[in-house]
């Protein structure tokens, strides 16, 4: 008769144990993962040129991150803190279009989700850069936010800020700081060739 030994078996389920109950207390250490943005840090997005990126706005107060995950430069940005979500989105018109437009869009884009909807009348906004878009709400049954939209002839920028709502309004103030910084650069001209 062979002798059973239960050292290894235990071994393996004490492991297993540590790992399913150290890993989340270890994320929560660390943080989402994202990379902490200290206040004054300009976020751009938008096609690079000569080092430039076309939209660009502010981290107003410490605690915000940037979801290298969620983000591409060329396009969009994702900023988290705590469970509060900032995305902010460059809009490229096939055609002409203006606020009005590109609110109604963002709206359809929002209710997509199920989660939440975007108010149907809008408010204006200006930026401290003198950028004039809408701003409203977006109301859902476990989520409360804002969003802002801006428009030039050559590019536009939706900012959207959600989270649950206790969680948002205690950021709602730096959320509005940041959305005040935005800015969209001058029209680029192409390089005329030869």
């Amino acid at each position: 008769m062979t002798r059973v030994r239960w050292w290894g078996t235990g071994l393996v389920a004490l492991t297993l144990l540590s790992l399913c109950a150290g890993l989340p207390l270890l994320n929560k250490m660390l943080g989402s993962g994202g990379r902490p943005l200290a206040p004054g840090t300009v976020v751009s997005v938008g096609t690079d040129r000569g080092g430039v990126r076309p939209i660009t706005l502010t981290v107003s107060h410490a605690g915000w991150a940037l979801d290298s995950s969620a983000t591409s430069l060329t396009g969009y940005a994702e900023l988290t803190s705590e469970d509060v979500v900032v995305n902010l989105n460059v809009a490229v018109p096939l055609a002409p279009f203006d606020a009005h437009e590109l609110w109604d869009g963002l709206g359809r884009i929002v209710a997509l989700g199920g989660r939440a909807r975007l108010a149907s009348r809008p408010v204006p906004i200006r930026t401290e850069h003198g950028l004039t878009g809408l701003t409203g709400a977006i109301t859902g049954r476990d989520r409360a936010g804002t969003a802002a939209v801006f428009a030039t002839d050559t590019l536009g920028a939706t900012v959207t800020a959600a989270g649950p709502p206790l969680a948002f309004r205690s950021v709602a103030a730096e959320v509005q700081a940041m959305v005040r910084s935005l800015t969209i650069a001058a029209p680029w001209t192409s390089e005329a060739g030869p």
